[in-house]
């Protein structure tokens, strides 16, 4: 295997084409060089230069090596910062999952803010219902997850990254929906939307909380998911939805939203990872969207990662 140094003594000889000048840029004596290239030729098992008494000359093998060493040694320049850049969090992969309601809310933004700050980050995402990606976190194949909580789930580490208010998805034609803002109690007796009871992603738990605060426990006439079936079956007429703020970007014909006025009704996203791997990226990503949620999205409240 080539030393470095090697390859630093042959390249300026090659490039000066005279062992006097070569060793006066190296620091060295015109002898230690001519030593230096000799082991180097034996080591190789080819004649590098074709000497003569005015200058040097590269042989086809001299010149191969010439090629490749400037390489080497441009690789080796670049070494420390590349791995700085690494320890930075400012090159390599995040593999970040979400579940699919993270869309409509902060990270299209945070995402876009972050390849800006980072564009050497490759960056491999995919949505999954939060079981999924819970289990998928703990087997390595997520580095950072973003899911709807009402806390970090068990046997990971998480923080509180965004949260935003409730809002009700209404059909049109709803009587309520000429109402500037809907009561939890004036939902009593009406056909309510779900998602599913064990999808993990805490919506059911807040609709029977909210409901039961009211003094009533909703009829539930349908449990969907994804959000984009659920708020099109609210069009529909099927039933109304108690969802985040950030739904309201799904436009469908004859839906409405209205803010939902109880005190504390909010939807929050957790940021989770394994408690003994966090890498880099992921952490640079922590960091970027505690900070970035603050200020691009008016209904939100954030939390840096710790």
């Amino acid at each position: 295997m080539l030393e470095t140094r090697q390859v630093w003594r042959f390249v300026a000889l090659a490039e000066e084409r005279h062992f006097g000048r070569a060793a006066a840029r190296l620091g060295i004596g015109q002898p230690q060089l001519s030593r230096a290239i000799q082991r180097l030729e034996s080591q190789v098992g080819a004649r590098l230069l074709s000497r003569s008494t005015r200058d040097v000359a590269l042989t086809e093998a001299g010149r191969s090596l010439l090629d490749d060493g400037r390489r080497m040694l441009a690789i080796a320049a670049a070494a420390p910062s590349a791995a700085r850049r690494a320890a930075q969090g400012k090159s390599g992969t995040l593999a970040l999952g979400f579940s699919g309601s993270c869309a409509y809310a902060f990270l299209p933004a945070a995402l876009e803010g972050f390849r800006r700050a980072r564009p050497d980050v490759h960056l491999a995402l995919r949505q999954m219902a939060a079981p999924q990606l819970i289990e998928a976190l703990r087997l390595g194949h997520f580095d950072l997850c973003l899911l709807r909580a009402g806390a970090v789930p068990p046997g990971v580490a998480g923080a509180l990254v965004f949260e935003e208010p409730l809002v009700v998805a209404l059909p049109r034609s709803n009587p309520l929906s000429a109402q500037a803002r809907i009561r939890p109690g004036d939902l009593a007796g009406a056909a309510f939307l779900s998602f599913p009871r064990n999808d993990g992603s805490d919506f059911h738990r807040q609709l029977l909380e909210i409901c039961g605060a009211a003094g009533f426990a909703p009829r539930i006439v349908q449990e969907v998911s994804p959000m984009h079936a659920l708020i099109g079956l609210v069009g529909a007429g099927v039933g109304v939805a108690i969802v985040p703020a950030s739904v309201r970007k799904l436009r469908f014909d004859g839906v409405v939203y209205r803010p939902l006025a109880q005190a504390g009704a909010r939807s929050q996203v957790w940021a989770i990872w394994r408690p003994d791997r966090l890498p880099a990226p992921a952490r640079a990503f922590a960091e970027h969207i505690g900070v970035a949620m603050a200020h691009r999205h008016p209904d939100a409240q954030a939390a840096i990662p710790a």
